[in-house]
């Protein structure tokens, strides 16, 4: 398989951005819809009057929750199409300025700007996960928060559900847990063109995030509430094992010494 860099993986995303989006209702895609997007605006509480950064936006469901609740949001993604198909669905009342960007260089903003960092499932898809992180953390501003989600790393290294002869879900397997690397993924449904993600340890995200000079104030691993699964039954299945991870960090007001990488 060909290096699997940050254009290619740029590239990868503009080709599926049709599929994906042709998936997301106004809470995201299903999973992040039931999944994560309860936590994240639970974590992020009151927002008017915020300067929030949503890094990463995709197809900007997010972006829009978030001003609809009264901030002002730069979004911004390594995807042009995406970033087209966010702005053919944003109301032009919201205040929402989208950018094209690459999370591993955020050079057009500029130090301490936002109150607030978000960014949603994003991180795995960046080859250079660590200078995605610095640059969130300096454009933050010193006491702000940092809303960091991620696919699960402790689940999402050849990871997926083990059936019996009928098709029934046996258990979670995982393996390869510390073989860093990076790898194509079977998403959006529909897709012809496969996204690409980066598999690191649960030890490499923390001691980055703490080396970055970022406090660790909340941690979630998102289950289906019992509503959640009433309307969509096969999400009992998320109570057996988590697919993503909530990290609610804070910036501190002297920046640490980096991790060791």
């Amino acid at each position: 398989m060909q290096d699997l860099t940050a254009e290619e993986a740029i590239k990868r995303w503009d080709l599926s951005a049709e599929q994906y989006a042709a998936n997301c209702s106004k809470y995201g895609d299903i999973n992040r819809e039931v999944l994560l997007t309860p936590v994240i605006l639970e974590m992020l509480g009151r927002v008017v009057g915020k300067q929030v950064l949503d890094a990463g936006c995709g197809e900007g469901f997010l972006s829009r929750l978030v001003a609809e609740r009264g901030a002002s949001v730069t979004a911004v993604d390594y995807s042009e199409r995406l970033l087209e198909i966010a702005r053919e669905r944003t109301a032009d009342e919201l205040r929402i300025d989208y950018l094209h960007a690459n999370l591993e260089h955020l050079d057009m903003l500029n130090d301490d700007t936002f109150d607030i960092v978000v960014s949603c499932v994003v991180v795995q898809d960046v080859p250079d996960y660590q200078a995605a992180i610095e640059e969130m953390y300096r454009v933050l501003q010193p006491g702000g928060t940092c809303i960091l989600a991620m696919t699960h790393p402790c689940f999402s290294s050849d990871g997926g559900w083990v059936r019996d002869s009928k098709g029934k879900k046996l258990h979670w397997k995982i393996d390869s847990y510390f073989y860093e690397r990076g790898f194509e993924i079977s998403w959006p449904p529909g897709s012809d063109n496969n996204p690409i993600n980066f598999h690191r340890t649960l030890t490499s995200y923390f001691r980055t995030i703490i080396g970055t000079g970022f406090l660790v104030e909340d941690l979630m691993e998102p289950y289906p509430s019992q509503e959640a699964i009433g309307k969509h039954p096969h999400f009992i299945d998320d109570l057996r094992m988590s697919h993503f991870l909530v990290f609610k960090l804070k910036k501190g007001a002297e920046r640490l010494a980096k991790a060791k990488r």
